[in-house]
C-alpha cells in the first residue's frame, strides 16, 4: 500500500475534534477507520461506527481502560506499547488513522505516538481547535512534524475562529485548509455526510497534488 492510501489525523492537543474529522474523512473518501490505541471510555471506534454510512469499516485497536496518556494507561494494565508493534491493517480503500492525544503523547517511557506513526508512510491532516494558547500548540506541532519529515496534507479548523488568523497559520506553515468544522448542535449521521460532501473536493485536490 502506498502512502496516499493512509491518512493520519493528528491534533494540536487532546480533545480537539480528531474523531469527528476522522468520521468525515471516512465518508468523503469511502475509507476505513483505525485508532491504534484507545484510552478510556466511551470508545471512539464505536462513535465513528454510529456516525458513518458504511458498515464494518472500523478495525480493532489496543483498548485501555484508563482515560489518560497511553504510556500511563498501559502501565496501569501491566503492558507496554511498542511503536514497531502498531502495524496498520491492510484495507481496500483509504485507511483513516486517528492519533491518541497530541502528536507527542508518549506510548512508553521512550517512544511517542509520532514515533509509531512516522513508520507508516502516510499523509497527515492536522486538526486545530480554537482556544487560548492554540496558536503556539499549532506551530509547535507543525515544527515536530517537519522534524520527522511527515507529509502534511492540510489543516482542519474546529470552532469559530478569526479568518485572518487562520490564513496567517496556513501561510506561515505553507499548507492549506481542507475544511472548517463549526459548532453543531447535534452531530448526526446526516451532518457528517453533509460535511463530507463539502470537504470532498478540497481533500481530493490535496491528495492529487501530493501524488504528482
Amino acid at each position: 500500500m502506498n502512502e496516499g492510501k493512509r491518512i493520519v489525523i493528528a491534533g494540536i492537543n487532546t480533545d480537539v475534534g480528531k474523531t469527528v474529522v476522522a468520521a468525515i474523512l471516512m465518508e468523503a473518501l469511502e475509507g476505513y477507520y483505525w485508532k491504534p490505541v484507545q484510552c478510556g471510555k466511551p470508545c471512539d471506534r464505536d462513535w465513528v461506527s454510529r456516525k458513518i454510512s458504511f458498515k464494518n469499516r472500523c478495525y480493532p485497536s489496543v483498548d485501555l481502560s484508563a482515560p489518560c496518556s497511553p504510556h500511563l494507561a498501559a502501565k496501569k494494565e501491566g503492558i507496554r506499547i511498542d511503536a514497531k508493534r502498531l502495524i496498520p491493517p491492510s484495507c481496500p480503500s483509504y485507511l483513516i488513522i486517528e492519533g491518541t492525544g497530541g502528536l507527542l503523547s508518549p506510548l512508553n517511557d521512550i517512544e511517542s505516538w509520532a514515533d509509531a506513526a512516522a513508520l507508516w508512510e502516510a499523509h497527515w491532516i492536522l486538526v486545530h481547535r480554537h482556544y487560548l494558547g492554540s496558536l503556539n500548540h499549532f506551530f509547535l506541532t507543525v515544527e515536530a512534524m517537519k522534524h520527522r519529515n511527515l507529509s502534511l496534507l492540510g489543516v482542519v479548523f474546529n470552532g469559530d475562529g478569526d479568518f485572518e488568523t487562520e490564513e496567517m497559520l496556513l501561510k506561515k506553515t505553507n499548507t492549506q485548509c481542507l475544511g472548517r468544522l463549526l459548532w453543531q448542535q447535534r452531530l448526526t449521521k446526516a451532518v457528517v455526510k453533509n460535511l463530507a460532501q463539502k470537504w470532498k473536493k478540497a481533500i481530493h485536490a490535496a491528495l492529487l497534488l501530493k501524488e504528482i
